[in-house]
């Protein structure tokens, strides 16, 4: 995740003076709040964004367990009529991409997306979010203080310089088709999805306690997860840095060093990157590998027998 410079609301409350008045996508009224009123707790501004995080985590990974349940069964059924061998390659517009890279090819098309949107949307003035359209200021740029859910999802697909973007892009290729095959197409798009929620969560949580009023976006978080992962699945794994193409380093000190850094960034304050994030995305990491994959597919489990159950009721074989 990435800063932006902060443009302080103006907004105000409504009459009720218990909510934002984030209607009619004026830009200053869903940044935080400000009023002469009582502010809302630090606790209260979480609820949301915990309770969208809380479905986004188990929602993906339950809906990775039916598409993935769902496939064999397909798989079954077909080799019944032959030998069901499946083509390792697909073909797209005459580029033979693996089904990893397919995957990971998908998220970075979305990326371009909304980066093209917020490129089409500053109208001459490079770079002012001001400028930018409402809906991409409300939905996919992360505000500390708003108390919203979604734009911890949104803000992680969305970049607005292309160094930004170039650079999670860059890093996503090289880790995620690796990851693709170790956890399978669905369970790596629900990680994905999930640590990219959660580690929008953890810098807003650190965020909210320091008073940071500084809006975040970008993808960092999502990338430093697969990171993060790949360094503990694979210790032997050697990273290289863009810049030094010709050094490379092995893998977990990599991501020792890149853990310092964001400590010494949040002590320090630096304003350039989304440290909490960072940080929030390689405990997700640490967690994810010492006993949460373990979790979740005891989960999957639960929701197979059910989808399966439920399945049966309704006629289904």
């Amino acid at each position: 995740g990435k800063f932006l410079k902060p443009v302080y609301p103006t907004g105000s409350r409504n009459s009720s003076g218990n909510r934002f008045m984030s209607q009619g996508y004026h830009f200053r009224q869903y940044q935080g709040w400000e009023g002469d009123g009582p502010s809302p707790s630090r606790f209260t501004l979480l609820v949301r964004p915990l309770l969208f995080s809380a479905a986004i985590v188990l929602g993906s990974f339950a809906l990775a367990a039916v598409w993935r349940d769902e496939k064999t069964r397909a798989n079954r059924q077909s080799s019944m009529f032959g030998p069901g061998r499946k083509s390792q390659k697909v073909d797209i517009l005459g580029w033979q991409l693996s089904r990893q890279e397919v995957i990971i090819g998908g998220i970075i098309v979305c990326n371009l997306v909304i980066f093209g949107c917020w490129a089409s949307s500053f109208r001459g003035a490079f770079h002012s979010v001001e400028h930018a359209y409402p809906w991409l200021q409300r939905h996919f740029l992360h505000y500390p203080f708003s108390g919203r859910g979604f734009p911890l999802l949104g803000s992680a697909f969305s970049h607005i310089t292309f160094p930004h973007l170039f650079f999670n892009m860059f890093a996503l290729w090289s880790f995620g088709p690796k990851l693709v095959n170790a956890l399978g197409e669905e369970n790596f798009l629900a990680a994905y999805l999930s640590a990219g929620v959660l580690s929008s969560l953890g810098g807003m949580c650190i965020k909210l306690l320091s008073t940071s009023t500084l809006p975040s976006l970008g993808a960092s978080g999502a990338v430093l997860f697969l990171a993060g992962t790949t360094a503990l699945i694979w210790p032997q794994a050697q990273f290289g840095i863009i810049f030094l193409p010709f050094i490379t380093f092995p893998a977990p000190q990599l991501l020792l060093g890149i853990v310092a850094l964001d400590i010494t960034g949040l002590v320090l304050r630096w304003k350039m990157f989304d440290h909490g994030a960072h940080l929030a995305a390689v405990g997700i990491s640490v967690l994810f590998v010492s006993g949460g994959a373990s979790l979740i597919a005891r989960y999957q489990q639960e929701v197979v027998k059910h989808w399966r159950q439920a399945r049966a009721s309704m006629g289904g074989k």
